[in-house]
């Protein structure tokens, strides 16, 4: 007969933990999965070749480039292409402040007018206790491109964006670092396996913690209660 009198107060805690512990190890997880599947498979390129800038509609994705670990804002421009718009990721800016979206312009490879060529991302859902994003400052911290057409006014988004070159100062064109998305990070697949495990494994020492407290002060216990001694 199991014997079980929980203490409120860290029962609370215990469950608020259990829940961020899980949620962290599920979503590790899941970035594993998704690396593993995707290891071979090549990423996928399109061109498009007669578009359109938008230039009022640019947003701005927070990111830290996997190459160099530099945080800054992702210039995600839209292009009107045929009945469709697309996002194309055509710039990034090293600051860690916010831009000022007035004082962007439209990224120098769409103001030529050249073919647009890069990697079609398909951008995967965000991650647990991502920042809520600032659509007011055109600021996101995970790209989620239907709220970032509807903030500036577009239709018709489509769901893939295009992670285009970079063109520096310089004029010289550099490959988008972003461009091995889905995760669009350098972190290994195993090593979203060892965080998963990490994760879980410290819940289930949670839950061995919280046993073992309550069994030693006499709130849970495995044993039918002992007879009455007459």
């Amino acid at each position: 007969m199991i014997r079980f009198r929980p203490l409120l107060v860290m029962t609370i805690f215990a469950l608020v933990a259990l829940v961020f512990l899980v949620i962290a190890g599920r979503w590790q997880w899941e970035k594993y999965e998704l690396k593993t599947a995707a290891a071979d498979e090549p990423v996928a390129e399109m061109t498009i070749a007669s578009y359109q800038p938008v230039p009022d509609a640019i947003q701005f994705v927070h990111g830290v480039r996997p190459d160099t670990r530099e945080q800054g804002w992702r210039v995600f421009a839209p292009v009107q292409y045929g009945d469709t718009t697309v996002f194309v990721d055509a710039e990034f800016i090293p600051e860690i402040t916010p831009p000022e979206p007035s004082e962007v312009r439209v990224p120098a490879l769409l103001r030529l007018g050249a073919p647009i060529n890069g990697a079609s991302v398909r951008p995967e859902p965000p991650a647990p206790f991502t920042l809520s994003p600032e659509p007011l400052r055109r600021l996101w911290f995970a790209i989620d491109l239907d709220a970032m057409g509807r903030n500036g006014g577009l239709a018709n988004v489509a769901d893939y964006y295009i992670a285009s070159s970079y063109v520096g100062a310089d004029g010289r064109a550099t490959p988008n670092p972003f461009a091995a998305a889905p995760g669009a990070d350098a972190l290994p697949p195993a090593r979203h396996l060892g965080y998963a495990l990490t994760w879980y494994g410290l819940a289930l020492v949670l839950l061995v913690i919280y046993f073992a407290y309550h069994a030693s002060v006499g709130r849970f216990s495995l044993r039918p209660p002992r007879p009455p001694e007459e």
